[in-house]
């Protein structure tokens, strides 16, 4: 429905505008959290839509989650926040738990945990972005262990996702949603670093969606985004294998990125590794 459209670009934008990939969604039905809406979500379902052939070049977000919703639900009024927002499952832990039990679990892939107290009120999140921050704050407490260089721990995934940069924005978006990506490299016609897209860069096409966007080669697109963005972060951060965990780990904290791409030499500068904030 158009009311139900309205909440679901509503809630999308609340998490572009406030730089976060992830919020939980409460169910009023169910007196519960049901899992959280993230910005990937959003992605799969610029995909499906246009790959139905329902995004036009006059479309507004709107008619596009309206569209969206009715080939996902047949029969109903559309998707819900509930219903994307179960495909993300909630990772409750007590408040008295030890951060130690927290980060195992964020080191299994998961991008957060919640502080869910005895009632079932959500206290608090923990991130992998917040446990970066409390070790970029720390290093000096462990000068031995993070001075080991990324390539003695083994960090990072081998080898590195990329796309060419005349890559057009939907093809993008597909690449990350088949891979389960929130980013991606973008490198030019001699394989060599020169971007990275996440999630966050729909921006853009949620102020003014358009078959035509989503036709335009990433790179172009990618200029477009961040010359209106306020808070613009650097387009791609890079370490050596050499380099000590450490850099690594405040690059991480100093640009709020979730991943950094590890790259071959100063010269030739392409990615053969990305790590993240999982690693």
């Amino acid at each position: 429905s158009s009311a139900a459209s309205d909440v679901y670009k509503r809630q999308f934008q609340v998490l572009l505008k406030n730089n976060i990939l992830s919020a939980p969604v409460y169910s009023s039905a169910e007196k519960s959290y049901v899992g959280f809406l993230d910005v990937k979500d959003l992605v799969s379902f610029i995909v499906f839509v246009h790959d139905e052939n329902q995004i036009k070049d006059n479309n507004t977000l709107k008619d596009i989650l309206a569209n969206g919703g009715g080939l996902i639900t047949p029969g109903t009024e559309g998707v819900t926040l509930a219903y994307l927002s179960r495909k993300n499952k909630l990772l409750p832990v007590s408040p008295d738990d030890s951060l130690l039990k927290a980060i195992s679990i964020l080191a299994h892939g998961y991008h957060r945990v919640h502080l869910v107290e005895k009632d079932g009120t959500l206290s608090n999140i923990v991130t992998q972005s917040s446990i970066v921050q409390f070790l970029s704050a720390h290093l000096k407490d462990f000068p031995t262990s993070f001075a080991i260089s990324i390539e003695q721990l083994k960090l990072g995934s081998r080898p590195c996702d990329s796309v060419p940069e005349d890559t057009s924005v939907i093809d993008t978006f597909r690449f990350l949603d088949k891979r389960k990506r929130s980013g991606i490299a973008i490198v030019n016609h001699k394989g060599t670093l020169v971007g990275a897209t996440t999630g966050k860069d729909l921006s853009l096409f949620i102020q003014d969606p358009s078959l035509a966007a989503l036709k335009s080669p990433i790179n172009a697109y990618l200029k477009e985004v961040r010359s209106q963005a306020i808070n613009i972060k650097s387009p791609v951060i890079s370490v050596f294998d050499k380099d000590p965990v450490s850099l690594a780990i405040a690059k991480l904290a100093a640009t709020k990125v979730h991943r950094i791409f590890i790259v071959d030499n100063d010269k030739d500068f392409k990615a053969v590794g990305v790590l993240s904030n999982t690693d």
